[in-house]
């Protein structure tokens, strides 16, 4: 017994530097102290009783508060230290308390974040009577200079203090006896639920209260049980709701040897648990969920604060070894999200009722396009928030409306694959006729999308158009400019859905190059020193299979010019300046990939112009001495120049606005946006 005693002396700052105590469980080595007292209690007969007295610190009470506790006192009237639990407390890894789920190591935690530990424990000696066992825990401990006394007329019983609380682990603590009883049940749940569990009860000053009380209320009256099978190893699961005035989150705790191990949020797997839920008399709860087992016990670590389980879901991420087991907590999460599920389900079926007429109003108010999730709503009501925004909506309704397009394309690669092995041709029409009604869904689904944004550039544009600085000036070309196209850009670095050039002329969407606001000189393939920065200039830049690209072969040029300007002479217009462009582009060559000069396909290749502006009294004065015919609607003129062999319109913005609004109404009337 000496020889073990030396080893744990030697042993004593070693294992208390190993031992793991993560800062979100401060509270673990007082529930280890907790958990001897009740193993104590158990190898006496009677009536177990175990007081934690909670002391603050003084030094830190200001107006009679505190706002740290500096030690807690563990009394129970267990068997005490007795000469088997006194060597066991002597020997490193302990294996005396194995078979009750004991590691050895719970005395180590609570040097870990106290500075001491006081032991006072008197027990039944047989014939020598009662004697009494009074030492300091610390690093200085040495198990020979621990001493027995006479104990005559002393309660048999310990009182552990755990004194001088350490940082980081002080502050995590709360000063509400009621929230410590809460967490001591949580950890203690199964302990408190065995009919022979002794009295709990914390003190602080005057405080009392009973942890056996808080768990009868708040646990034990809304419990529920079930059980399921992994491979042959046996779980059970336990459900609470718990009816108490605080702010918990919904959560699944793993246990292991009685005590809680592992907690995760439910709401993280269940959406709808994203807050407090109502029973059907109103109250409200939050739901605890945990989770037992051998396979647990089994693979928990030394100082229960992990498992030595993959939590990967990928069946082939971690092969099966000696040290982690090919069964993965996700596989017990799964079991237990479909328990909570059930338990829950008459709460939830409320809850996703009020969330789909949410979803259908959303739907029906602003965002038409997703029309086609509604009648599939049951699929993925479960996994959209309960209380979230309208942006919340939008990001939810959008990732399952991606889902279904990803599934269908995976579905009619299947098809197309599958089609020459089959023999059976309906079945292959009936399965292909139901793959194209969904897939048709989806395409309707995304043109609503389309067109309720086409819907909204034009709102801007007329809004853009009519506004003024408040001096009556109305505003620069630029923002106009940048609703159709964004300035300073190109096709290479600009989204399809960032440009809106329908607002024009719908078939410059098919032009292959497109440069908005960028000097000629800057533009990649042009080989040209000019300065000149058209607004918007457009190519044909066609590939032909195995002769890679072609020379430009027509070219596209718009022009934006302040709404209500007013100030052009013949020489400073703008078919000048757009004829001019055409002349510098013209004149350059194209270089392909590899930095090649390509000519241009012709010095007269068709080129079209566009002027946007106000058909301003002089401006059409202008157009009329170029002999440019009016349009028959009056907001325009069109021409074509022999002198640049260009086709030219000139429009004013409000037909440019009203033209567009027209080619579009009939599609904003079938989804009823207007």
């Amino acid at each position: 017994m000496k020889h073990k005693r030396s080893m744990f002396r030697a042993s004593l700052s070693g294992q208390i530097r190993q031992t793991k105590l993560p800062k979100w469980k401060p509270l673990l080595p007082v529930f280890e102290a907790v958990m001897n007292a009740f193993q104590s209690i158990q190898e006496r007969p009677g009536e177990g009783s175990i007081i934690i007295n909670v002391v603050e610190a003084n030094s830190l009470k200001l107006d009679g508060t505190a706002d740290r506790i500096q030690r807690f006192v563990i009394y129970d009237n267990g068997v005490g230290f007795t000469d088997e639990n006194m060597d066991s407390f002597n020997t490193a890894f302990s294996e005396y308390k194995f078979m009750r789920g004991g590691k050895g190591v719970g005395r180590f935690l609570w040097l870990k974040a106290f500075g001491s530990v006081e032991v006072d424990s008197v027990f039944d000696a047989g014939d020598d009577g009662l004697l009494r066992r009074r030492f300091t825990f610390d690093t200085a401990y040495d198990p020979d200079n621990v001493k027995d006394e006479p104990a005559e007329g002393a309660p048999i019983g310990t009182a552990i203090t755990l004194d001088a609380f350490q940082e980081p682990f002080k502050s995590e603590v709360p000063l509400d006896l009621e929230l410590i009883a809460l967490r001591m049940c949580e950890h203690f749940i199964l302990l408190l639920m065995q009919p022979n569990c002794p009295k709990i009860e914390l003190r602080s000053g005057k405080e009392r209260v009973s942890v056996n009380a808080v768990f009868e209320s708040g646990f034990r009256k809304s419990a529920t049980r079930s059980t399921f099978t992994i491979r042959d190893h046996d779980f059970e699961v336990h459900g609470f709701r718990l009816k108490v005035p605080r702010s918990f989150r919904h959560r699944l705790i793993y246990c292991a040897d009685e005590r809680a191990v592992l907690s995760e949020n439910l709401d993280d797997h269940i959406p709808n648990l994203s807050g407090r839920l109502a029973d059907e008399a109103g109250e409200s709860f939050v739901y605890l969920a945990v989770v037992t087992g051998g396979f647990l016990n089994a693979h928990v670590n030394q100082e229960r604060t992990a498992f030595d389980i993959d939590d990967d879901t990928d069946a082939d991420a971690a092969q099966e070894s000696l040290f982690v087991p090919n069964m993965k907590r996700a596989e017990i999460r799964k079991e237990c999200i479909d328990f909570v599920r059930s338990d829950l389900s008459d709460v939830l079926a409320d809850i996703n009722t009020s969330k789909l007429e949410r979803v259908r109003n959303y739907v029906a108010s602003d965002a038409p396009h997703y029309r086609v999730l509604l009648k599939r709503a049951h699929e993925f009501i479960d996994r959209i928030p309960p209380s979230g925004t309208k942006n919340d909506l939008e990001m939810a309704l959008h990732r399952e409306l991606h889902q279904r397009e990803v599934e269908l394309k995976k579905e009619g690669s299947r098809i197309i694959v599958e089609a020459a092995k089959l023999d059976d041709y309906e079945a292959y029409r009936d399965r292909l006729s139901h793959f194209l009604e969904n897939n048709n869904e989806l395409g309707v689904a995304a043109l609503a999308q389309y067109v309720a944004h086409r819907k909204i550039i034009l709102e801007l544009f007329e809004k853009a158009l009519g506004s003024t600085d408040g001096t009556g000036k109305y505003p620069l070309e630029r923002i106009l400019h940048q609703i159709i196209f964004p300035m300073r850009s190109s096709t290479d670095d600009t989204l399809y859905s960032q440009q809106n050039l329908w607002i024009l002329d719908e078939r410059l969407n098919s032009f292959g190059v497109i440069h908005s606001d960028r000097q000629l000189r800057s533009i990649d393939g042009l080989e040209s020193d000019s300065r000149m920065r058209p607004d918007l200039i457009a190519f044909d830049q066609e590939y032909l299979l195995g002769d890679g690209p072609q020379p430009l072969s027509s070219l596209t040029v718009v022009e934006f010019k302040r709404p209500m300007r007013d100030d052009y002479d013949r020489e400073e217009n703008p078919l000048t300046q757009v004829f001019e462009i055409i002349e510098k582009v013209r004149s350059g060559t194209q270089l392909d990939a590899n930095r090649r000069p390509i000519a241009v396909a012709g010095p007269d290749i068709p080129t079209t112009c566009y002027v946007v502006c106000d058909l301003t009294p002089n401006l059409k004065k202008i157009l009329k001495d170029r002999d440019a015919t009016v349009m028959p609607d009056g907001q325009g003129f069109y021409g074509y120049s022999r002198n640049y062999k260009a086709y030219y319109e000139v429009l004013d913005y409000g037909k440019v606005l009203r033209d567009a609004q027209r080619r579009n109404v009939a599609l904003f009337d079938k989804l009823k946006l207007i």
